[in-house]
């Protein structure tokens, strides 16, 4: 795809865009076969890695070694054994007893807790509505699935742990752009994007163990996105979701430990400012003139 900046269809990439060099395809350095992205051995769980983005990104995640071990769960349809191991666990992620169960279920298929877990599962409503013409119901039901989904995938994941008080491993939240744009009858995504991103820095401080990410998957024609008005953006490749996700599953991205990364970005450019990133240049700022987030006021 294009990475001319005169081409249309980066519209929603540039407003984003941290890097001067753009990826819209998985660039060699993230290849899977490489050997330094190889992830043997990782017990990875994807939320809603049954279609969409999840479900493209297993192509990626598959040829990371014979014996990486994949968890699919939330939706059945379209899975297939490549040369890892695969177990679907149908999971509603806003029921907090089911998601307990997902993460038991993993402990005694696999004989300890997962590795890595990438909280994909997303709602986006088909329509966009001013606040007073959208149910209430439905309006919460989009937090319900981008929030508390997320909130009970950490909460038992870190409780299957056989130390939940310090727990370790990778937690990686698939996030959107839209987390930090306004756009006029889109408020429920939006809003729980946001908090979603925000609580992945909760996450981070309150438990160092824990490597935590928010990805940005770029613009990728999905289930999701295919009825979307962002559709003629949506230009990037899926599997630059899942090529990113195998390098922060490496302790090569340790300096991006609580911040937000994209797979648009361009690696090389982002570690020269690693000391810039590891002083939360990436992370969200509330009111960016306060004190409290590093301003001095008028």
């Amino acid at each position: 795809m294009s990475t001319d900046r005169s081409d249309p269809s980066l519209g929603y990439t540039l407003p984003f865009q941290l890097t001067k060099k753009i990826h819209r395809k998985v660039p060699d350095i993230l290849l899977p076969e490489r050997e330094e992205n190889l992830q043997r051995g990782k017990i990875i769980v994807i939320t809603g890695g049954g279609t969409g983005i999840g479900a493209v990104r297993r192509p990626s995640l598959h040829r990371v070694g014979g014996t990486t071990l994949i968890i699919i769960l939330t939706r059945l349809p379209r899975l297939n054994n490549g040369v890892t191991k695969v177990l679907a666990v149908p999971t509603d992620l806003v029921d907090e007893s089911q998601v307990a169960n997902l993460f038991q279920q993993v402990n005694k298929a696999f004989g300890r807790p997962a590795d890595v877990v990438i909280a994909n599962a997303g709602l986006a409503l088909d329509t966009l509505k001013p606040v007073a013409e959208e149910s209430v119901s439905t309006w919460w039901r989009v937090h319900e699935t981008n929030v508390l989904g997320v909130h009970n995938t950490v909460v038992a994941w870190i409780r299957s742990q056989p130390d939940p008080k310090n727990p370790v491993g990778t937690m990686i939240n698939v996030n959107s752009g839209l987390a930090g744009k306004i756009v006029p009858g889109n408020s429920a995504y939006s809003i729980s994007k946001l908090a979603s991103h925000r609580y992945m820095e909760f996450v981070a401080a309150e438990y160092p163990g824990i490597r935590s990410f928010t990805l940005l998957p770029g613009v990728v024609m999905s289930d999701m996105s295919q009825d979307s008005p962002f559709v003629q953006y949506a230009k990037d490749e899926a599997e630059q979701t899942g090529a990113l996700a195998l390098f922060l599953a490496s302790s090569r991205a340790n300096y991006l430990k609580g911040s937000l990364t994209s797979v648009n970005w361009d690696l090389d450019e982002m570690e020269a400012h690693k000391a810039d990133i590891e002083q939360g240049l990436l992370t969200v700022k509330w009111v960016p003139i306060l004190p409290t987030s590093g301003g001095s006021g008028f």
